[in-house]
């Protein structure tokens, strides 16, 4: 392959981290609306939900003119095809991003859950490390994913069963219950594309497909 071939899979890259973190970003923001039912956080972010959607469409096909034009050897195909991947649960976090802020009201009738504001804080952490080993080509970043994501799977069950019993006992009503549920859906799916992408970070770098679970024990 050419230096300039290699020049575009260099810039791909880098745009393709770009889009995650601007996802991640506006995961935090929809996060911090919700919590303090600020509405201008929310309209800014589904705003950007269109940018997000335009940027999936164009990092896609610039992933597959560069496989249809080069001819790419195994390593730059396997960087093209774990980037679209990325590109693919990028896209899907700033869509839950737009789905949370569309739960924003401008008045709360009870307070966060704690448990809930944890989870959002360990869906952060976990896709935080998984761009920034992405970025960095350290998988050794990835070791502590397996025991984040146990977490938010830990706090998803629970936080479900304690939404459940608020509702039913009258302590939370129906509508903001059902939206702590949703918040709580959304980030445990956020959870999961974290750790898909682990596993595409840790192939990239390595030629390996190993399940999270294995990749902390490396």
């Amino acid at each position: 392959m050419n230096d300039y071939f290699h020049l575009e899979l260099d810039a791909y890259k880098n745009e393709v981290n770009w889009y995650g973190r601007f996802s991640l970003a506006l995961l935090k923001n929809s996060l911090m609306a919700f919590e303090s039912t600020d509405l201008m956080i929310a309209a800014d972010i589904i705003r950007q939900k269109e940018y997000v959607n335009n940027q999936y469409e164009i990092l896609n096909e610039r992933g597959i003119l560069l496989i249809a034009l080069n001819q790419p050897m195994a390593k730059d195909l396997r960087l093209i095809s774990s980037c679209m991947d990325i590109v693919t649960s990028s896209e899907r976090i700033g869509r839950y991003a737009k789905d949370i802020t569309e739960l924003v009201v401008a008045s709360r009738p009870a307070d966060i859950p704690p448990a809930l504001h944890r989870e959002g804080e360990a869906a952060v952490s976990i896709l935080n490390t998984v761009y920034t080993a992405f970025e960095s080509g350290d998988v050794s970043l990835l070791h502590g994913c397996v025991k984040i994501e146990e977490e938010i799977d830990t706090l998803y069950a629970s936080l479900y069963k304690e939404l459940v019993a608020a509702m039913e006992s009258g302590r939370m009503t129906i509508p903001f219950g059902s939206a702590c549920h949703m918040v709580n859906r959304y980030l445990e799916r956020c959870g999961d594309h974290a750790c898909r992408m682990a596993e595409k970070v840790y192939y990239l770098q390595t030629g390996k497909r190993v399940p999270l679970e294995e990749i902390s024990e490396l």
